[in-house]
């Protein structure tokens, strides 16, 4: 066996002969970051909580869909666990706030926030646990890419959306247009 690394916890058997059974037990890849998005914290919000467009920004390979209430299906990166699985999720609408995961689970978890930064302008903050097998460069790299992804999404979406009075900086007031 190698020399363990930061995540590797080595457990000795004290009940075996001159007590030299060892096994190793890899802890779960773990990762956060946050990402500024020029847009306002709820439609980056309906933007996440969308699971039919999840792959939309979600990096290639990784897959969610909709299992049950309440329940999501995850084929992971590709190479690192071919069968899919499920996850509960819990969603807080007031909060903006999605958790994935459970008291059981201990990999492929996490939990994402939307923080309102100011009028047109949000943060998502996301702490996202892979498996034991998974690098954590490879895990924080997924992570970033999909941040990115998903700030694309949600301008592209912004670019599109009918423009309304409030959109245009006009909240509460009312345009007449008069015909001659």
């Amino acid at each position: 066996m190698g020399d363990p690394d930061e995540r590797t916890l080595m457990i000795t058997d004290q009940s075996a002969p001159r007590g030299d059974t060892r096994t190793a037990i890899r802890a779960p890849a773990r990762t956060a970051r946050t990402k500024t998005i020029r847009a306002d914290a709820e439609a980056v919000f309906d933007v996440i909580t969308d699971v039919e467009h999840l792959s939309d920004w979600l990096p290639p390979g990784v897959e969610i869909e909709l299992y049950g209430p309440g329940v999501l299906r995850l084929w992971p990166l590709r190479g690192f666990r071919d069968e899919p699985f499920e996850r509960q999720v819990r969603i807080d609408w007031d909060g903006l706030r999605v958790c994935w995961g459970g008291i059981t689970a201990t990999t492929y978890t996490g939990n994402l926030r939307v923080l309102r930064i100011a009028p047109g302008c949000s943060a998502v903050s996301v702490e996202l646990t892979g498996s034991a097998e998974l690098p954590v460069p490879l895990l924080d790299d997924w992570l970033a890419q999909a941040l990115d992804a998903l700030a694309a999404v949600v301008c592209a979406e912004r670019q599109t959306a009918p423009w309304t009075a409030g959109s245009l900086g006009n909240r509460g007031v009312s345009t007449a247009v008069s015909s001659a």
